[in-house]
């Protein structure tokens, strides 16, 4: 296995079966579709056949090599090399088989993002947690994929349809755009789940701010009042650097 995929943690499909899901699920039509992690091109090649444009990234420098002799026919792509999280161009449809450890930075930049709609692949664990509902499973990122997206699970798919094979299973998701938030407000909620256990009344007290729902714990809210509270915190931090 190449040294630098393992450290970078991609894991490339093999698996035509799932392919044809993302495909299908994906319902391209004469759009802009960016994907980030090249690959082994197999998917951006029908990716290319399907949309008005793609913009595919690939961090490995290796990789983007191979894919550039291999994609090289169609004109309707642009080929990045570098960190994918970085672009800042507009698109209707993301698509990615993402390394595990990038998944929380994805629905992050997602969340800011304009777009349609999404179809990506994670680890089993992670999809569980974005759509945890409140309790000890519940993070910020939670809320906000909650607060930002319709998210559907696709399907479920075992670590053979990879190569190499993770040591876990992943999930296919489907995320529809409803929302978007500033990075202002994805920092101020991870400062109010830094205080996961505590009641929203001592929250208040220290950002001196006002709120209802006092007697409730950080993870017990709505993903509508983890992002209202969230969005009071921003807000008072915001007005204290001004006055400063």
């Amino acid at each position: 296995m190449n040294k630098k995929r393992k450290r970078l943690g991609q894991h490339l499909l093999v698996d035509t079966k799932v392919l044809n899901v993302i495909l299908h699920n994906a319902k391209i039509g004469k759009e802009v579709v960016y994907e980030i992690g090249t690959g082994n091109g197999v998917l951006t090649a029908e990716l290319c056949k399907r949309a008005s444009r793609v913009i595919s990234c690939e961090i490995d420098e290796d990789m983007i090599e191979e894919a550039e002799g291999l994609l090289g026919k169609y004109d309707n792509l642009t080929l990045l090399h570098g960190d994918g999280f970085m672009f800042d161009g507009n698109f209707d449809v993301f698509v990615s088989n993402l390394p595990y450890a990038k998944s929380r930075k994805a629905i992050e930049w997602l969340a800011m993002k304009r777009f349609d709609r999404a179809i990506i692949m994670v680890q089993k664990e992670f999809a569980m947690k974005i759509l945890s509902k409140q309790g000890s499973n519940y993070r910020a990122v939670s809320a906000l994929a909650q607060h930002c997206f319709h998210i559907d699970i696709v399907m479920h798919i075992g670590n053979k349809s990879f190569n190499p094979q993770p040591k876990v299973d992943s999930v296919l998701l489907k995320i529809v755009q409803k929302y978007r938030v500033d990075s202002g407000i994805v920092k101020a909620l991870k400062i109010l789940f830094s205080y996961r256990g505590k009641k929203i009344s001592s929250i208040a007290r220290k950002f001196k701010i006002r709120t209802v729902n006092a007697e409730k714990r950080i993870e017990q809210l709505t993903a509508g009042e983890a992002i209202a509270l969230a969005r009071m915190i921003e807000q008072k931090q915001r007005l204290l650097q001004i006055v400063r």
